[in-house]
């Protein structure tokens, strides 16, 4: 069982890495790490969690992601078929906060940018836009030398401190697990619940996930992600929900079994009371914005 806790690799000569992946899907365990991640989706669809936040992410969307943030992009069922063609690319700089305090935030010019970081501890989201010049830049980071990249990397925080049109993700704040133990069983339960959303989760199932009484586990996954595990299920469920109601021909009682609801009132509840629509209007809200 890999461990909660990403290492990324790190070049002594250098204060942030800049990596391209390219893969069949992106890392799909829910992990973190002490760098701070600025990334931009370039393909790939799938399920966002960071933090306490559960969403979708989608190309052109760009991530800053604080030190320890638990985070995933879980891509969609589609990606991991053997037979699929689809790609998961992304853009990344990493860097360590440490690094950034001791060269970046030191120049009165770049001051802005701590309020920016400060945000980055709750996770941070921008979605460009057809023709935005931002994943440009991203684009520009892979082929360029070192100083052009850390200029383009100002560049984008700059840009990213100075809109309005950030999103911040998560409620709260995260720290990383002090003991191992608990790192693993966030991964494993976070795992479980991602892979078999769909069926019928009792309590005693994502318990025994975690190895832990139903009770401890209670205690243990609220401490952790500040939420009951029935909330969390019902997130990830109506976040699946949303994308089925977007994308396929099913109807709402179809896509409520799919998703793991044997109670189409209780889905409409769930849904509502995540959303703050019912399934018709949420329907009906995104046909007339694309139609």
């Amino acid at each position: 069982m890999k461990p909660l806790l990403f290492k990324v690799l790190a070049s002594d000569d250098r204060s942030f890495r800049v990596e391209q992946d390219s893969f069949p899907h992106f890392y799909k365990l829910l992990h973190f790490h002490p760098e701070i991640q600025l990334t931009l989706i370039q393909e790939g669809e799938g399920t966002l969690i960071v933090g306490d936040k559960i969403d979708r992410f989608a190309p052109n969307d760009v991530l800053l992601l604080g030190a320890n943030l638990p985070h995933v992009l879980r891509s969609d069922p589609g990606y991991f078929l053997p037979d699929s063609s689809m790609r998961s690319i992304a853009i990344s700089a990493l860097f360590r906060p440490d690094e950034v305090e001791k060269t970046v935030l030191n120049a009165p010019e770049t001051r802005h940018l701590q309020q920016l970081l400060t945000e980055a501890q709750h996770g941070i989201r921008f979605r460009c836009r057809e023709g935005h010049p931002l994943p440009d830049q991203f684009r520009k980071l892979p082929t360029q030398r070192p100083f052009e990249q850390l200029v383009t990397l100002l560049t984008i925080l700059d840009f990213l401190a100075t809109t309005a049109s950030r999103e911040v993700l998560s409620v709260t704040a995260f720290t990383r697990p002090q003991r191992p133990e608990d790192q693993q069983r966030l991964e494993r339960v976070f795992s479980f619940i991602l892979e078999q959303y769909h069926t019928p989760i009792a309590l005693d199932d994502v318990a025994s996930v975690a190895n832990l009484t139903p009770g401890a586990f209670c205690r243990f996954f609220r401490q952790h992600t500040r939420k009951t595990f029935s909330t969390l299920l019902n997130e990830v469920r109506v976040e699946h929900a949303c994308r089925y109601l977007r994308e396929s021909k099913e109807t709402i009682s179809q896509i409520a079994f799919s998703c793991g609801y044997t109670n189409l009132s209780n889905f409409n509840r769930q849904f509502k009371r995540t959303t703050g629509m019912s399934p018709g209007t949420y329907i009906r809200q995104y046909n007339n914005l694309n139609g």
